[in-house]
């Protein structure tokens, strides 16, 4: 057993939940905004380092054995620490509340425990945690609320399940009930991605929710680290039949979400519904079995968080500035008022629908390169996804930044310093990306090796289904 040299994964917890009780004891803002932002950059610099150091090995935590560092899991784990950085450091003072930073470090703690397990039960613990910031409401009172804690922990339950029926079967060396086990790892991310026909509690989070934590929970993409870390082993028949089935609802998630986009009129709706189809891509992208779609779903999966965060952001900053936002009439003509916040919301979008000259068009393109390998119809049906959200992106930005704007909007700020850098960030990565590739694609080919030599598929054979 190989163990990383220092306990980053370890260190970068204790400074979360450090900074979560300093946060959520304080009693002045401003110092539970510092407290909570010097978490955040403790966090992401100690997963930085584990990104230098799992490359290509796998490592474990030299004071908790049970957490490690590897190809898979490495880079979004520093990816996502990085996010919650740039959300903190972002959010509007209304939604900086200690509780509710206190709030986003645990989710980020929980969801950061996940990519870390070296065993199903300590990523179900991580899984169950996520859920607990919501059933504790530190992030206010809503109507979406119930909805997500329910499927959360639905969810929850169905992983546990899968964890209960794989000790069995180590216990009885009984192999036919794996299926069953991955049936139910299917079903809890099924519940958790909000995949057709469970995507409505996304969507209705999206409309109602506490935008800012939502971003951190979706951005989680833990539905995708669990079948990740499945395929890693070899899959039996049946599995992979299964494994069929999810490609398919990942599939018909993006489209049809794509399509219901153009009967919605709120920003919040209209982002919820493009948000969620462009990450059934990575799903789809799993399920191709090739190294080239499996990698283009690995990169797709970071420009979704970061181009995802950039436009949930600017949407609730948008709120915070101008009443009527989140419903409005007609359009606000916003740009004329806040130029920046209009190209960085332009910018990210592109880059999330795989604009060409950003890195979202080098995932796409892998993804489809691959889909067309072994599932023809998968490699068709995503493109026409793609364009029905190009769509959908341009009319959200019509409706926020084109036309006159509204009497009642005088003066509004344009994007403030500490909302300027972050998102300049996000789409310097964005656009670098797409421009110098390689680096990125770097990260995350030797983990799709492992996720196709784990499937182990004849192409041949693949492609009958």
């Amino acid at each position: 057993m190989n163990f990383l040299s220092i306990p980053y994964i370890s260190l970068g917890l204790c400074f979360l939940l450090l900074g979560a009780i300093w946060a959520f004891k304080s009693a002045n803002p401003r110092f539970a905004a510092h407290c909570s932002a010097t978490a955040s950059l403790a966090s992401y610099v100690f997963s930085a380092f584990e990104v230098a150091k799992a490359e290509h090995a796998r490592l474990f935590d030299p004071w908790l054995s049970f957490f490690e560092a590897d190809a898979l899991d490495a880079v979004p784990m520093a990816f996502f620490a990085a996010l919650n950085l740039i959300v903190i450091t972002l959010a509007p003072k209304r939604d900086a509340s200690g509780k509710a930073l206190a709030g986003m470090l645990l989710l980020t703690a929980a969801t950061q425990t996940t990519y870390a397990a070296a065993n199903f039960a300590v990523l179900a613990t991580g899984w169950w945690l996520t859920s607990l910031p919501f059933v504790l409401r530190m992030f206010g009172e809503d109507r979406s609320q119930k909805l997500a804690q329910g499927f959360l922990i639905a969810s929850s339950i169905a992983l546990t399940a899968a964890i209960a029926v794989l000790h069995h079967i180590e216990i009885n060396e009984i192999s036919h009930a794996s299926s069953i086990a991955f049936g139910f790892i299917i079903i809890a991310v099924v519940l958790r991605k909000g995949l057709f026909p469970l995507h409505g509690w996304m969507i209705n989070s999206f409309e109602y929710g506490p935008l800012l934590p939502l971003a951190l929970l979706f951005n989680g993409h833990l539905g995708a680290l669990l079948i990740a870390r499945s395929e890693t082993a070899a899959l039996s028949q049946a599995e992979r039949h299964v494994l069929e089935f999810l490609s398919i609802a990942a599939l018909v998630t993006a489209l049809i979400t794509s399509l219901r986009g153009f009967a919605e009129k709120k920003p919040r709706r209209m982002l919820g519904l493009l948000c969620l189809s462009q990450a059934s891509f990575i799903l789809a992208g799993i399920a191709t079995a090739s190294a080239e779609g499996i990698t283009g779903a690995l990169v797709h999966w970071l420009v979704v968080a970061a181009a995802s965060t950039g436009l949930i952001a600017i949407v609730r900053v948008l709120e915070v500035r101008v009443s009527g936002s989140a419903d409005p009439t007609a359009h606000l003509g916003l740009a004329t008022k806040a130029p920046r916040l209009a190209t960085f919301f332009l910018v990210c979008g592109l880059a999330l629908i795989g604009l060409p000259g950003t890195l979202g068009y080098c995932a796409e393109d892998l993804i489809f390169h691959g889909a067309l390998e072994n599932h023809t119809w998968i490699g068709i049906a995503l493109p026409i996804a793609t364009a029905f959200n190009a769509i959908n992106l341009l009319r959200i930005f019509n409706i926020l930044f084109l036309g006159v704007l509204p009497k009642h909007v005088i003066d509004i700020p344009d994007a403030l310093p500490r909302e300027r850098w972050p998102l300049a960030i996000i789409v310097v990565f964005l656009i670098a990306g797409g421009i110098f590739p390689s680096k990125v694609l770097h990260w995350r080919e030797t983990a799709a090796h492992e996720i196709e030599s784990g499937l182990g598929l004849d192409t041949q054979e693949h492609s009958g289904h």
